[in-house]
């Protein structure tokens, strides 16, 4: 059977053209490839990103979609992605709807979330529940069950899982071309990134209130890891790899085994990567396992934060506490490993006193950490959602999906306009760099590179060469940049030390 897989188009409600590298494309979709090739099903890729010479998205998507449909005909089509590409998965299901009478598949965060509503709303024919790999196989093999919405629940053995095929969407084209577009805080240690994402645990074992419901926790054993890492490498010369998880370890013995897996492939096959990670606090990382990893290539790491205010954090069920946080970005500055973390305000037990409390740790810690501000998402799936529900407010499925992100909502006890103040403050902050140490550029050269984001994107490349304000030591980035003659700045971290700095002209 021939099937046709739709990824998302990254901010396909918010900006066109938005150009996406391998970093943001969803890993799922690899996997679902995967699984129909070896079921010996023949997949067609219809990755919609990177597509210019349109007016907006969605002229774009009826345009590219339709022609993809009658050139290749497919027999089942699958798509789907987060709650917040509700749009993309609406107009595209249409578009579908159009052009042929293919069965439609819908998977992803959206449905693992909210799956009755979302089934009703979008109307596909089947709705999957769970990792997809085994429930699209039977559909395409004709041995599913009756149409609508399906509990496919977790692989038993994620070991046994084909790895990720990302060659029907333009691997090669999103690693050679838009390398680039690639979010500076994950390609600011190479000049010529070439990113590839790995999974190596699914799902999560903790219930954070922000966050929406997870199945078991299952990490792969570090040999089926290596061997993907190996394949890959061979494949597509990465140099810097991300991992995806939500929960990279749970404990010291596994990043060490990690550690001195790929420090054995580096040896053994000549392997040259950065790599990234995020964990919880619960892991416990030492001193000299972050020694150890940095050894093996690790140049940041991140964990869930959220607040730093321990009635916030009790509120949302993190299980952590901010000292178990500023221990680790210590740490963190003790071995030369970037430290990342976010702080989400406005959660239900969120007062002006326990913002100050957030907002001075961040003043304390982001001088040398990247720890991002915004405000909190209820999303479907979540309990802080359900809260919002008894309260009377997004009883409009259909209003809240087509509006979603638009409008933040106040959850708090904060007065609206106290809390619009706040909201407009941590804009502010989020977009200035205000405190953290500053570096001028010494020396900026325009560069004759090229490739297809540059050639749709304004500006030139430059090579900025300057010195860290923390370590002192030479460092040079290659950035995209505008009007040169102008005064302007950028915020990374320092390729040496990995501390925060911001590089201004």
């Amino acid at each position: 059977m021939k099937v046709l897989l739709l990824p998302p188009v990254y901010r396909y409600a918010l900006e066109y053209p938005s150009f996406l590298s391998l970093s943001d494309f969803p890993s799922g979709f690899a996997y679902i490839a995967s699984a129909l090739k070896q079921a010996g099903h023949t997949v067609i890729g219809g990755n919609f990103n990177n597509i210019v010479g349109y007016v907006d998205a969605p002229t774009m998507l009826k345009a590219e979609l339709t022609k993809k449909i009658k050139e290749t005909n497919p027999e089942l089509i699958g798509l789907g992605g987060l709650c917040t590409d509700y749009k993309f998965l609406k107009d595209a299901i249409g578009i579908i709807r159009e052009t042929t009478k293919a069965p439609i598949v819908l998977g992803g965060q959206i449905v693992n979330q909210d799956a009755e509503d979302v089934f009703k709303l979008l109307k596909p024919d089947w709705a999957v529940v769970g990792d997809g790999e085994r429930a699209i196989v039977e559909i395409a093999d004709g041995v599913a069950q009756s149409k609508g919405i399906i509990d496919s629940g977790t692989n038993p053995n994620i070991d046994s899982v084909a790895f990720p095929d990302y060659e029907p969407f333009g691997v090669r084209d999103m690693m050679d071309n838009y390398g680039m577009a690639t979010r500076l805080l994950y390609r600011y240690t190479r000049t010529n990134p070439r990113l590839y994402n790995i999974v190596t645990a699914r799902h999560c074992p903790f219930a954070c209130s922000f966050c929406t419901k997870h199945q078991v926790y299952q990490e792969r054993s570090i040999e089926n890891i290596m061997a993907e890492i190996k394949e890959a490498y061979e494949k597509y010369q990465f140099n810097i790899l991300l991992i995806l998880d939500e929960l990279f370890v749970v404990n010291k013995q596994r990043m060490r085994d990690f550690c001195v897996a790929v420090l054995q492939g580096k040896l053994q096959y000549g392997w040259d990567f950065d790599w990234m990670f995020q964990t919880h606090a619960s892991a416990k990382l030492d001193y000299d396992h972050l020694c150890l990893a940095k050894e093996a290539g690790c140049v940041s790491f991140s964990y869930g934060l959220e607040s730093a205010s321990p009635t916030v954090l009790k509120s949302m069920n993190k299980k952590i506490e901010p000292e178990q946080v500023a221990e680790a970005i210590d740490l963190a500055k003790q071995t030369g490993i970037g430290f990342s973390a976010n702080l989400i305000f406005g959660d239900p037990a969120e007062t002006m006193e326990t913002i100050a409390e957030s907002l001075s740790f961040w003043l304390k810690h982001s001088q040398d950490s990247c720890i991002f501000l915004s405000n909190v998402s209820p999303y479907p799936g979540s309990q802080l959602f359900a809260e919002c529900q008894k309260k009377g407010l997004f009883l409009d499925k259909a209003a809240y999906y087509e509006n979603i992100d638009k409008n933040p909502v106040n959850l708090t006890a904060i007065h609206d306009r106290e809390y619009a103040g706040h909201t407009q403050l941590i804009k502010f902050l989020e977009q200035s760099w205000l405190f953290c140490q500053t570096t001028p550029i010494k020396i900026l050269t325009r560069l004759e590179k090229r490739d297809k984001y540059l050639d749709y994107a304004s500006g030139d490349y430059y090579k900025i060469e300057t010195t860290c304000p923390h370590c002192e030591k030479d460092i040079e980035y290659v950035e995209r940049l505008g009007d040169v003659s102008q005064a302007f700045w950028m915020g990374t971290n320092c390729q040496k030390c990995n501390r925060k700095i911001k590089i201004v002209k």
